[in-house]
């Protein structure tokens, strides 16, 4: 059941239980709303300003569900950037395969853009990446012009996704802490409720946007900024296998037949 929420921002209102989806409240329609909007704001006025281009669709889908979603998975600060980053690479490479191996024009669209989801969703399945609005920052590649080269572009997707992370840690902290735990269990470090490599990889992207946003005053720093982001992305991504639990075969239920194959399979006509 649908419920609306007519009691002013406070703490309980930024709860898990009542500030997500399917809850219609001020504090969403307030908070949320204007986080929304001004974290895109914050990003395209930095674009702009530090000469990183971006591609804006994707990251303005990025900023609603930091905003409005926070308690959901896909809008942690790992699945968001590396999310967008590794979607930039499978969308950039459909791109290249199906441009030199497809020479129908009718069909050059339709196959770079179903490659590009294709490669964005396994991409970001393998390195826990999770994230709804990467799909589209791999889709735009195939239709529409890029905003920088072609080599940088997954980079510089990286560097506004860390825009829109650092902007919902800024504005979420005086009612929780971004992000907020993921269970009672989770990890905490340094006050965030991130395992101790994320922080550091998410601490390093950090770094890396503030290189890569004094390009016009330094293009070695800009150069090192890419580097640098390029390993913090690099250790987000491989930072869930160190302790990654591998299953070949379940073990059999305590059910189950001979060699774990299950008994019987029961149908409402058979318990007839």
């Amino acid at each position: 059941m649908i419920q609306i929420r007519l009691r002013p921002p406070c703490r309980r209102e930024f709860h898990r239980n009542v500030y997500r989806p399917g809850v219609i409240s001020l504090t969403r329609l307030l908070w949320g709303s204007v986080a929304a909007g001004g974290s895109l704001l914050s990003i395209a006025l930095l674009s702009e300003a530090c000469q990183v281009g971006v591609l804006y669709p994707p990251l303005a889908a990025t900023c609603f569900i930091n905003a409005t979603c926070v308690y959901l998975r896909v809008a942690r600060p790992k699945q968001i950037i590396v999310g967008h980053f590794v979607s930039t690479v499978g969308g950039l490479l459909a791109v290249v395969l199906v441009t030199t191996l497809v020479h129908e024009p009718v069909l050059l669209i339709p196959l770079k853009l179903g490659l590009a989801v294709t490669f964005a969703a396994i991409f970001m399945q393998v390195f826990d990446a999770d994230h709804p609005p990467a799909a589209a920052t791999a889709a735009i590649p195939a239709i529409l012009p890029l905003p920088s080269d072609t080599l940088v572009l997954p980079l510089h997707m990286a560097w506004g996704a860390v825009i829109a992370v650092l902007f919902s840690m800024a504005w979420s902290r005086p009612w929780f802490n971004y992000p907020p735990a993921e269970d009672t269990s989770g990890p905490l470090c340094l006050g965030m409720h991130m395992e101790r490599s994320e922080t550091l990889g998410v601490g390093i992207c950090s770094l890396a946007f503030v290189l890569m946003a004094l390009k016009p005053l330094s293009l070695w720093s800009y150069y090192g900024g890419l580097m640098t982001m390029l390993l913090g992305v690099i250790l987000l991504m491989v930072q869930h296998f160190q302790a990654a639990e591998i299953i070949i075969q379940d073990p059999p239920a305590p059910n189950d037949g001979p060699a774990g194959h299950g008994g019987p399979c029961i149908t409402p006509e058979s318990q007839n």
